[in-house]
């Protein structure tokens, strides 16, 4: 399990074009769950592994031994892969303000209103370093972000593009 962004994955036995009439042995789901600032990952993770006790799972972090099989009748793995914390920016610092303004000048309008820094791995290299950062999405709204279908339009990139640099001239280096 991991504890970064949101995303679910449900598959068992064939599936799709190679769907067949049979009784799987397993299903497995992938669960990422995107962290909001204060929360602890490790602390996420214990309360999403009590959920699932409750359900009625025996709950592993390994593959099952034919003993522990014939012991339990409902077994979930969960294995914690490790997670973040998320942070966030302050709107009111100058370089906070001079993004929005970047914006402002490209796009004739403010650019949000917070600086939501808890999706971005950046943020694992920042912390610590005393320096804020900003992630400034360029996609379209219907991207499917982090899916299979993931897509960026040419349209988009090049806006973002024009937007970047309205930004960057806008910071005093």
């Amino acid at each position: 399990m991991s504890l970064r962004s949101t995303s679910a994955d449900l598959r068992s036995a064939y599936v799709g074009e190679h769907a067949q009439n049979v009784v799987p042995e397993k299903a497995e789901a992938s669960i990422d769950a995107r962290m909001v600032k204060g929360e602890d990952p490790r602390k996420k993770f214990e309360q999403i592994a009590t959920f699932v006790r409750k359900q009625g799972f025996y709950v592993i972090d390994h593959e099952p031994t034919m003993e522990e099989r014939r012991d339990h009748a409902r077994i979930a793995k969960i294995v914690d892969e490790g997670g973040y914390r998320a942070s966030r920016t302050a709107m009111d610092l100058p370089v906070s303000k001079a993004t929005g303004a970047g914006g402002a000048r490209c796009h004739g309008r403010q650019c949000g209103d917070r600086a939501d820094t808890g999706r971005e791995r950046a943020d694992v290299y920042f912390r610590g370093s005393g320096f804020p950062w900003i992630g400034v999405p360029i996609v379209n709204y219907d991207n499917h972000q982090h899916s299979s279908d993931e897509n960026l339009r040419l349209g988009q990139f090049w806006r973002g593009i024009e937007e970047y640099g309205a930004i960057l001239a806008d910071l005093n280096w």
